[in-house]
């Protein structure tokens, strides 16, 4: 009975594979003409890592279908099978009743009221860090957005003492640089062949070392909001409010949540914004357009204050640069998805950035253009076909805190200052297990200068 289920409804191996590394040369090439040139070979395909079997998930309804319906019969699969030494057991990467549990701790930190609350902070921050830059100057956005998400996240994990202990800032200004070679260590020993990932080479030091750093910042930060309980701040949430005599998570368990949220809530937003910034300095007109907007309203004041071109241009931009191009599952049972078979154990891989370039969801999908979603709002797409923040139960906590800190950002830069590109360097994706602008030096002049 079982050979019989196997037998049918198989899905098809992908084209150009090598009979050693697999589909591993294609990727390594490119991430995303490879994704899209599974497009047309069905919505369930397979792929070769290396001799490791795994299924691409490709039309909007496969992915719908995986992250919701049979949530319950998959697992979290090898990228976070292979960040868990590293990052912890935090939610990005926690199962089952464990991650039900850790989520309903954290997410009151992630209500409206309370981002309300943290507006403040946000536009406090990106303002210093905005009026930090020198009118002519070149500065380097992509590192300046980095810094500044990770500042934005350690003072709201602070939000209630009001003063983020000294050891902890200085580590912090370093958190981004490590941040980076976390994400980009933990892609290769995902697809690479073990025996090759396992090389001692420069880089498995180097990323080493990174994880072994943001690990000792968490548990510095968990240390220090022990002594001083505070209430109101995401660290608060996690071990409970002064004089609770029952802690609601462990140290080890705060620290990897701790973890979590510094990967997701500042590499992954930073990158956005970095994106943002680059289509920014390419079109004079939508930064005036995001600028007059923000004049208009005060977002820290009233983060849900309206400023539809500017939420219109932040949809594209997580549509057309959506930084996560790879999301993966394990099934945990026999399971079928669009009526091909998959046996317990298959790994699969969802695309986003795949999704949102689609041509039947998104006609003329490599055109940047914001007012697309004036005649088609996400509510008109198939399920499935953008999905920034992912989608089902294991959707990302943090989406509206990014979303308004993003908001909040472009704000505080675009009331300042005009981007300008820098002659002759070429703006050109890297991709790991985000895809990220290789750097974004931009000239910054003042509105009143041309």
């Amino acid at each position: 009975m079982a050979s019989s289920y196997w037998t049918s409804a198989l899905a098809p191996v992908a084209q150009g594979r090598c009979p050693v590394l697999g589909h591993l040369p294609q990727l390594a090439a490119s991430r995303s003409r490879f994704f899209d040139s599974l497009r047309p070979q069905g919505e369930v395909v397979q792929i070769l890592l290396g001799s490791r079997p795994a299924f691409v998930l490709n039309s909007p309804g496969a992915v719908h279908e995986s992250l919701t319906e049979k949530s319950r019969d998959l697992g979290k699969g090898l990228l976070f099978q292979t960040a868990r030494p590293f990052m912890g057991n935090g939610i990005a990467l926690s199962e089952g009743a464990f991650h039900r549990r850790q989520r309903r701790i954290l997410q009151p930190g992630f209500h409206r009221a309370r981002i309300a609350g943290y507006a403040p902070t946000m536009a406090a921050l990106a303002e210093q860090t905005a009026e930090s830059w020198h009118p002519g100057s070149v500065v380097q956005l992509d590192e300046e957005m980095r810094r500044l998400t990770t500042r934005v996240i350690l003072h709201v994990l602070f939000s209630s003492s009001h003063e983020i202990p000294r050891d902890l800032a200085e580590m912090g200004e370093k958190v981004p640089a490590y941040l980076h070679v976390l994400t980009k260590g933990m892609f290769l020993h995902t697809v690479l062949p073990t025996r090759v990932a396992a090389l001692p080479t420069r880089g498995r030091r180097r990323f080493f070392a990174a994880a072994a750093t943001l690990r000792t910042l968490a548990e510095r930060a968990v240390q220090h909001a022990r002594i001083h309980a505070g209430d109101g701040d995401l660290l608060s949430l996690m071990l409970g409010r002064a004089g609770v005599a029952t802690p609601v998570m462990t140290d080890e368990q705060a620290r990897d949540e701790l973890l979590t949220l510094l990967i997701a809530g500042a590499e992954t937003t930073a990158t956005t914004l970095s994106w943002a910034l680059h289509v920014l300095s390419t079109d004079p007109r939508a930064q005036e357009r995001i600028g007059a907007e923000a004049r208009a309203v005060s977002l820290a004041r009233d983060p849900g204050a309206p400023t539809p071109y500017t939420d219109r241009f932040l949809t594209e931009v997580l549509r057309l640069y959506q930084p996560n191009w790879l999301m993966m599952r394990r099934t945990a049972c026999p399971t079928t998805i669009r009526s091909v078979r998959l046996p317990e154990g298959s790994e699969l891989i969802l695309s986003a950035a795949a999704l949102h370039r689609d041509p039947v969801s998104f006609p003329d999908p490599l055109r940047f253009d914001p007012d697309r979603w004036l005649s088609r709002t996400e509510r008109d797409l198939p399920r499935g076909a953008y999905i920034p923040f992912g989608a089902g139960n294991r959707k990302c906590i943090g989406d509206t805190f990014a979303w308004h800190e993003m908001r909040i950002t472009l704000a505080a830069i675009m009331t300042r200052w005009r981007l300008h590109p820098v002659p002759r360097h070429r703006v050109r994706a890297v991709e790991h297990v985000q895809i990220r602008p290789n750097a974004l030096p931009l000239r910054v002049t003042r509105h009143d200068s041309g």
